[in-house]
């Protein structure tokens, strides 16, 4: 297939982007099969408006992988409790070859969404990066993660506060995705979700030195430690 290796969306060519997946999916692949089993199974409940333990197992499976500093107990229940309260459309499920015009408001929105909610419903602080990594992982072709790694392989300023750096952050992420959409480019490997906010994320992790690390991240992994 030919590869158009011109354009370098968040600064990687499609062979560095190639490379860091395979590192990532070499060393976390058993992780990402069983997180994308637990986010197919909480479709049904999700749309029932239902409440399951399969949701609270994927807000905790994702809480004991990424390793988030100072998550309460609580947080598995209040954040499924949270989830089964929205309306959930099957069709938000769907993969999507392109990123909506309005993808940007709508990655931002729901996830400071689902802070706010959470808060109201008894968590103690704005779990920003839990929450983004629970719904990446619903709807991995439509919200970034939010950790350390990403923050930092960005550059985000670190005055900035969670709601403004994840904003930055959705920016940056749905801006590259779309630039990878227009490309002739087979970088995203075989292992599921092979959305292209999945595997950027994955690029930011090895840029960020989680291919170096003990540590791992990027909505998968263990080491994120913002809020």
């Amino acid at each position: 297939m030919p590869v158009n290796t011109a354009a370098q969306p968040l600064g990687f060519s499609c062979e560095e982007r190639a490379e860091a997946v395979r590192a990532f999916d070499e060393r976390f692949a058993e992780m990402e099969r069983v997180t994308w089993f637990l986010s197919q199974q909480c479709r049904a409940p999700l749309v029932a408006g239902a409440t399951s333990p399969v949701v609270e197992a994927l807000v905790w499976t994702l809480r004991s992988w990424t390793g988030p500093q100072g998550v309460t107990p609580e947080a598995k229940q209040v954040i499924s409790q949270a989830l089964c309260q929205w309306r959930w459309p099957p069709q938000l499920f769907e993969a999507s070859a392109t990123m909506a015009g309005n993808a940007e408001e709508f990655a931002f929105e729901v996830v400071a969404r689902l802070v706010k909610r959470t808060m109201a419903l008894g968590l103690p602080r704005r779990e920003f990066a839990l929450c983004s990594k629970v719904l990446h992982w619903l709807l991995p072709w439509r919200v970034p993660v939010y950790d350390d790694f990403v923050r930092a392989s960005l550059g985000v300023p670190a005055a900035l506060d969670h709601q403004e750096a994840y904003r930055h952050v959705v920016r940056e992420l749905v801006a590259a995705a779309r630039e990878v959409a227009a490309e002739d480019c087979d970088w995203l490997g075989q292992i599921e979700p092979r959305s292209p906010l999945r595997g950027l994320g994955k690029c930011l992790w090895w840029a960020g030195g989680g291919s170096t690390s003990p540590r791992s991240s990027i909505g998968g992994s263990r080491g994120g430690s913002l809020e």
